[in-house]
């Protein structure tokens, strides 16, 4: 006799009501948040009707069909008996099924300075590390580095699928959201997965000693002072300056690092400064004749236009675009009586500038806005290795895949959660839902980046490295980087 086979989206689904059925709703919030069963199901229409709107990436990753019964699966959720909690995971399961970085849903601040001041929270932070989860601090009786094997009786596997849901991520990544985990968003998280809690029993192994311990709920401002303290800090500190230059002597190679590509737009100071910057690096490449670069832009989760591109033009050998199009779905924000934001009359204008090209009831840009770029006289022609970790997005997952498209690149590491193949982004829109007053944000402009297509890149992946390399439990107890050894080591190895 077959089996069926359910789907890995309704077993989540399954497994979160499931928990939900068994968090007890007498710590669900209370006073202006309490909302009816009209209420939220007006909030609900609100927001597919701005989603089908204005959101230009709604259906890049899935079919009409399947977003609109998605919709309508999540629509009939909602009870007389629905918390508010209840409702944001309604909302967001639509939000996380479209696939986008940019996306996002925050509950109001007042309510988030109420939570935030209550015993509610999970204590300390974690490391996700190669499909297992460790704790990055020493705590109470807890070591550092120790392996979690469930909490509060939810295996460890199944705990990180909950929590993980709520990180976006482009098309179906998960890598991304997995690392994510690791960030202050943790406590937050755990919050909409699991409910409010008094305390978290973990139960864990450290060594060859299989322990459990009880651990009593946190304020946030208590969690964020020990994720201050977290182990992994000083070697996340080694990758975070924004952007610097050096020689590798043992191999005669470059290092390149940009972490963001936030400098500013074209006309700042700091995208000024960059650019200089840049142009010294590069000339340093050609006369000192070295013939390897390691580029690395792990952490970098975007910025500014056009610093993403501007590096590029120093490592490509071909003419390019930013991207091959571009298109939003209007030229006058819908819904304006929910934009929160006081630029609406500024950006419907510079739309119908730039998105001036209708087809297909899609408002494309114009080819003004989208300019040819060619190599710069110094790029570099020689080897490029790029290293690339889960949290390269938008501008950065960008540049990552124009670089991949090169020849002459390897690109080393863990995938991106930013797309390969395109994103929704550039221009970022805040709705509040009238009743929750849930802020609704996203991207607006669907874009098609201007890359080759290669056999291991398929619709809805990040940038997927053409060597894995991920940090070690050892190294990660070491503080060591895992990912430039790796570099530095390829580079001796495959050089004659």
């Amino acid at each position: 006799m077959k089996t069926a086979k359910i789907p890995g989206y309704v077993l989540l689904v399954i497994l979160f009501l499931f928990i939900s059925c068994n968090t007890s709703n007498k710590y669900e919030e209370t006073g202006p948040y309490i909302l009816s069963q009209n209420m939220m199901l007006e909030d609900f229409d609100i927001f597919k009707a701005i989603y089908e709107s204005a959101n230009a990436g709604l259906y890049k990753y899935h079919t009409a069909k399947e977003i609109d019964s998605v919709f309508s699966i999540n629509k009939n959720k909602i009870t007389p008996a629905t918390t508010y909690r209840e409702f944001y995971n309604i909302l967001w399961n639509v939000i996380d099924y479209t696939g986008s970085c940019h996306n996002e849903l925050t509950y109001p601040d007042t309510l988030d300075r109420q939570l935030s001041k209550q015993k509610i929270f999970f204590p300390i932070p974690l490391k996700y590390i190669d499909g297992e989860l460790y704790t990055n601090l020493s705590y109470n009786n807890i070591p550092t580095g120790s392996k979690i094997l469930s909490i509060n009786n939810l295996e460890a596997n199944n705990f990180i699928k909950l929590v993980s849901r709520y990180a976006s991520t482009d098309g179906y990544n998960t890598t991304g959201k997995y690392a994510k985990t690791g960030t202050d968003w943790l406590p937050f998280y755990i919050y909409l997965a699991l409910g409010k809690h008094d305390y978290f029993e973990i139960k864990y192994v450290n060594g060859h000693s299989y322990k459990k311990e009880k651990l009593n709920s946190v304020t946030y401002k208590e969690f964020y002072t020990n994720y201050n303290k977290r182990y992994s800090l000083s070697f996340e500190k080694k990758i975070s300056k924004e952007y610097s230059f050096s020689i590798v002597d043992s191999v005669n190679t470059g290092l390149l690092e940009v972490h963001t590509f936030g400098m500013g737009g074209p006309d700042t100071e700091g995208h000024k400064k960059y650019a200089l910057f840049l142009d010294s690096v590069f000339t340093v490449l050609k006369d000192s004749k070295i013939k390897n670069l390691i580029v690395d832009v792990r952490g970098n989760g975007g910025g500014n236009d056009p610093n993403d591109i501007l590096l590029y033009s120093y490592l490509t050998q071909r003419a390019f675009r930013e991207n091959k199009s571009a298109f939003t779905l209007f030229q006058n924000i819908p819904f304006p009586e929910y934009y929160i934001s006081d630029d609406a009359d500024e950006l419907n204008e510079d739309l119908k500038q730039e998105h001036s090209v209708f087809k297909n009831k899609r408002y494309y840009q114009n080819n003004s806005f989208n300019k040819v770029w060619k190599p710069k006289p110094n790029a570099f022609t020689d080897r490029i290795i790029l290293l690339v970790d889960p949290y390269v997005a938008s501008a950065g997952s960008l540049f990552a895949a124009l670089v991949k498209s090169d020849n002459n690149s390897t690109v080393i590491g863990e995938e991106t959660l930013g797309g390969y193949y395109g994103h929704t982004g550039h221009i970022p829109l805040t709705y509040e839902l009238p009743h929750s007053e849930l802020l609704l944000k996203f991207s607006i402009v669907d874009i098609e980046q201007d890359v080759i297509k290669t056999k291991d890149e398929k619709k809805g992946n990040g940038i997927v490295p053409d060597i894995r390399v991920v940090q070690s439990y050892k190294d990660y107890i070491s503080n060591t980087d895992t990912q430039l050894n790796y570099a530095v080591k390829y580079i001796k190895t495959n050089t004659k």
